[in-house]
This record gives C-alpha cells, structure tokens and sequence, in this order.
C-alpha cells in the first residue's frame, strides 16, 4: 500500500512539473517594446518574428497555451490588425502540429484581414508563409502562385530585401521540383540583390550558400558544392541552422566522393547532435547511403518508414523516389515481381509529378511575365516623375530667367529715369545759375569797378551802397536756392559722391556778408 501510494506521488509530481514547464514564455513586456517601433513596416516584421518564434521554440505539449496567451496579449495589447496576427498564430500552431490542410486555411484568412487594410507587408509576409506550406505539402503550382503574389506586393512595398528573400523562396521550390537551373537563377539573383542593397547580409549569404549547396548536390557536382560548404564554415557566429546546414553540406560532399561509409557515419553522429535540426530529409538520404553503400535492407527499413509517414510530409516528388529505389533493391536482388510493382508505384508518382511540373512551368512563365510587366510599370512611373521634375527644373529656370530680365530692365529704367532726371536737374541748375547767380555777380562786379575807377570813391560807394547791397542780396538768396534743390533732389549726396555732385557750368561763388562788404569797401 506505501508502495502504491509513493508511486502515485511520483506520478503526480511528474505531472505537475510537466504542466509548469509547459506554461508558456511569452514575453510581454519585448512585444510592448516591438509596438512602440513607429516605422509600421519594421513593426509588423517584429511582430510577425515575435509569433513565428514563439510557436516555434514552445514545446508541443505546451504549443495549444502559448498559442492563447499569445492570441490574449495580442488583444488586450490593442495590437493593429490583431484579427490578421491571430490567424497567423493559428497558422503557425497547425503547422506545428502537421496539420498542413488546417494550416492553409488559416493562413488564408490572415492574408484576407490584411488585405481589408491595404497592408502591403503583412500580405507578403502571409503569402509568403503560405507558399512555405504549399510547399511542404507538395503543391508546387500554388507554392509558385502565392510566391508570384507575394512578389507583387514587394514591388508595392519597393523593399529590395523582401524580393530577395522571395527570390530565395522561388528557388527552394524550383529545387524541389528538380529545376534545378532555374532555382541556382533565382539564387543567383538574390545574391546580386543582397550585395547591392543588403549590405552583404550574413544570414541571407548563409541562406542562399545552403540553397546553392543544395542544387549542386542533387545536381551532382562535389567541386561547387565543396565552394559552398567552404563558404558557410567561412561564417562564424552563433547564426540560426547555420551549425545544420555546416554538418549537412559536409555529408553531401561524403555522398558525392562516393565516401559512403562515412557519410553514414557523419549522418548518425547528427541523431545525437543537439545542436542539429535532424529532419526527413537527412533520413532519405541516410537510405540513400546504405543503398549505395552495399546495405539494402538497413535502406528498405528506413524507406518504408518513410511511405508510412502522412502524405502532408510526404508528397509525390518524395515518394517517387522512394519507391524508385525499392524498385532498384529489390532488381538488384532478382526480386523482379516487387521491383517491377515499385517501379509501378514510382512511374504514378513520376506522373502526377510531371503533371505538376508542367504547370508549374507555365505558372513560373506567368510569373516572369508578370515580374517583365512589374519592372516595365516600376520604369515607366520612375521616368513619370523624372518627367514631372524635369518639367519643374524647366519652368523653374524659366521663372528665374524671368526674374532676372525683370530685375534688369527695372534696373536699366531706373538708369535710364535717373539720367533723364539728372539732366533734367542740371538744365534748371544751370539756368538758375547763368540768370540768377551772374546776372547779381555782374552787377556787384560792375558797382565794383565803377567804385575803383571814381576819384571821390567814398561819394561813389554811398551812391551805390544800397545797389550792392541789394544785388549781394539777391546773388545769396538764388546761392541758398540751389543748394536747397540740391539737397531736395540728392539728400544722401555728398562731396566724394561724384554722381551727386553735378558741376556747374560757371566759377564757383561765395555768398555775400553784408557786414563784411561794407567794411571792404570802405576800408579800399
């Protein structure tokens, strides 16, 4: 009876540890940090990480908790476009948990509340997702559709980055439909995009490494691949997969060395490798290594677990395979009964894969189009307002041009009205001058030397006292007047302004003190 009663103890301890590891961590306080971003683009990229992440490193057992938390916090934080993120999160929670069909729907609903709100980013951020479980799913056809769309909205949004992670996209799912030159294309492109707006990217560089590794593997190519691998150990840091796709590209070269011993080797120590995101793929190609290595039966076991996996993670392009090298073991052991029902088995798959392939094709002609269509609509709306600016630099040094003629006639009339003015002034100074001025100097001059010529001077000066006294008079009186036009006319003139200071056509005279006459006359 203790017994039983410690063992339920056990039980129930286990229990409740479990639940309160699987509490999730949703950090609330970095998400208040993420919407106070006010760039919206760089916020909802945030945003969209913050979920994705959050799904991502939650356990299973925990995934249906943080997905409510996540949904809570998203609300109660008032988050824009809430509706869309929420259906993201269940997106993300269904591919989580395989449910790809679920997945799909759900990321389709996202990408219709982003669109109510002409949200250009989240709409190719929710493609671009949804293409990514297209893929997984083996729907090639709506995979590159979606990308074709997803492509669009980046054109809309004009951000070079987002086209080259759509570009790397595109390759993924031209790999996995075996185009391969197509998908190297693409990569090709992307890396052309990420050095001349990206700044040399570390994580995309890693990326479109991998992809490009990838392509040569299957295309059987150890010397290209070998750069590649090269270039990913080449990148240090503690970079997302870049540990995965180092341990896998060093298998792929063992496999292409025909090293296959080794390759088995390196492949089971990556079970055991924390660090190693171990995925089907690596199993398929485990079974590949003991088909080439001489182990058939350690290649059936592995390969039929494979075909009893769902068909979500197990689409024709796989299983065509699959089936193809049952059909070879089985040849290779004189079975011909079950190698020709696998080669059977295999040409279906082939088929529904060449019926895919075809589409695909004319949907990734479509989409070439479209990017031709997109380029030439980008040009044309560049040359628009180069036109438009072009037409306001014109018109702009046009009214210049005119300001200027403007100012320089006003400023040539003004010259022209100036020197009008001055002569006009001059002529009254100097008929001022030639009727008042000399004609009381004359006079003065004229008393003067009738005084100096008299014999009985003093008697001649009290005869003419009062006429000289009066033409003095008269000469100061005309002297005052042209001095007083002068300041009327030029108030800021002054005697080093020659342009002022008209010269009179006559000697210059000094007005008359009365007092000061008289005393000369008289003293003479």
């Amino acid at each position: 009876m203790l017994k039983r009663l410690l063992y339920i103890c056990v039980i129930f301890a286990c229990i409740t540890l479990k639940v309160s590891a699987a509490a999730p961590l949703i950090d609330v306080n970095s998400l208040k940090t993420i919407l106070k971003i006010e760039n919206r683009v760089e916020r909802e990229k945030k945003i969209v990480g913050y979920i994705t992440n959050s799904l991502r490193l939650s356990p299973e057992f925990g995934l249906l908790a943080t997905k409510k938390e996540l949904n809570n916090t998203l609300s109660q934080l008032h988050v824009e476009n809430a509706v869309a993120f929420e259906y993201f999160a269940e997106s993300m929670y269904q591919r989580r948990l395989v449910h790809m069909d679920d997945a799909e729907v759900a990321m389709v609903k996202a990408i219709k509340f982003a669109g109510y709100n002409h949200d250009h980013y989240l709409v190719y951020s929710f493609l671009s997702h949804l293409a990514f479980i297209q893929t997984e799913e083996g729907n090639a056809i709506d995979a590159v559709t979606s990308y074709g769309l997803s492509k669009k909205e980046t054109l809309k949004i004009n951000d070079p980055h987002l086209q080259v992670q759509i570009d790397v996209n595109m390759s993924d799912v031209y790999y996995k439909n075996n185009f391969y030159s197509q998908s190297l294309f693409y990569l090709n492109q992307a890396e052309l995009l990420n050095k001349k707006y990206g700044s040399d990217d570390v994580n995309v560089n890693k990326v479109i490494y991998y992809n490009k590794a990838e392509n040569f593997f299957r295309m059987n190519k150890p010397d290209s691949l070998k750069v590649y691998h090269d270039k990913l150990l080449g990148i240090k840091g503690n970079i997302y997969k870049l540990h995965t796709y180092q341990k896998r590209t060093e298998y792929y070269l063992a496999i292409l060395q025909y090293d296959f011993k080794s390759a088995i080797n390196l492949i089971k120590k990556l079970q055991k490798d924390t660090l190693y995101q171990y995925i089907d793929q690596d199993q398929q190609n485990l079974a590949d290594a003991y088909f080439n290595g001489g182990q058939p039966d350690s290649a059936i076991t592995i390969i039929n677990e494979l075909l009893a996996q769902p068909l979500e993670i197990n689409h024709p392009e796989i299983k065509y395979h699959l089936y193809k090298v049952l059909g070879q073991i089985a040849e290779a052991k004189k079975d011909h009964k079950t190698a020709a029902y696998n080669f059977k088995l295999s040409l279906e798959q082939a088929e529904d894969v060449v019926n895919r392939l075809t589409q695909v094709g004319n949907i990734s002609s479509q989409i070439m189009i479209d990017e031709i269509e997109g380029s030439y609509m980008q040009k044309d709306e560049s040359y628009k307002r180069e036109r438009i600016w072009l037409m306001f630099a014109v018109l702009g040094a046009i009214f210049i041009i005119i300001l200027i003629a403007m100012f320089y006639r006003s400023a040539k009339q003004k010259r022209h009205y100036e020197k009008l003015l001055f002569t006009a002034q001059k002529k009254e100074l100097a008929f001022i001058n030639s009727h008042e001025v000399r004609k009381h100097l004359s006079n003065i001059m004229g008393i003067i030397d009738v005084i100096k010529t008299s014999d009985n001077r003093q008697k001649e000066y009290e005869l003419f006292e009062d006429h000289l006294f009066c033409s003095a008079t008269s000469m100061d009186k005309a002297i005052k007047s042209i001095s007083a036009k002068l300041d009327d006319h030029f108030p800021e003139a002054t005697v080093s302004s020659p342009k002022f200071a008209p010269q009179l056509p006559v000697e210059e005279v000094t007005p008359v003190n009365e007092t000061k006459a008289y005393k000369a006359l008289k003293a003479s």
